[in-house]
């Protein structure tokens, strides 16, 4: 390498050494790294499997999305994961049911978040934050809002509804 015209540059032995035992060194380490990550991978993913045993689903996704995070390309982390993501956002949407019935909003809303902030695509979890959301709005202010758009639409149909059709 020529740092100036006619001049050139060289490593002196020393740090030619040097910089081969920098190189060796950082080899070694990622050899012996790559397999304490693939036994930190199946060491989450039997936390995970145990979770899931337990119905600790919350649980079992989490140590199946790190354990899929350190090796993407592993088919059962994968399949792990999506099916923990289901079951936890479900179970998440369950409890928030139960204390929407219960009558504890807020708390209602919390789960229905923790659901999505889980599983995005889950509709039913969306719906289910509008509709605690709407639930906690009524209640805030019970006059502003009225009946759902439709109600009015439905209380005429029912008042000009006949009985049954009678066939001759």
């Amino acid at each position: 390498m020529a740092l100036l015209p006619g001049k050139s540059f060289r490593l002196s032995p020393p740090l030619r050494n040097r910089r081969l035992a920098r190189i060796l060194a950082m080899v070694l380490g990622l050899m012996l790294a790559l397999p304490a990550v693939a036994d930190q991978a199946k060491d989450l993913f039997k936390k995970g499997k145990d979770a899931e045993v337990r119905q600790d689903y919350e649980a079992a996704y989490q140590f199946y999305k790190q354990a899929y995070d350190l090796k993407p390309k592993e088919v059962a982390y994968r399949a792990s994961t999506m099916r923990t993501r289901f079951l936890a956002a479900a179970t998440h949407v369950h409890n928030g049911q139960l204390l929407r019935n219960a009558g504890k909003l807020e708390e209602a809303l919390v789960e229905f978040q923790k659901a999505v902030a889980i599983d995005p695509s889950s509709f039913i979890a969306q719906q289910e934050v509008r509709r605690t959301q709407e639930l906690i709005d009524q209640a805030a202010h019970p006059g502003a809002a009225g009946p759902p758009a439709g109600a009015d639409v439905l209380a005429r149909r029912a008042a000009t509804a006949q009985g049954p059709v009678e066939l001759t």
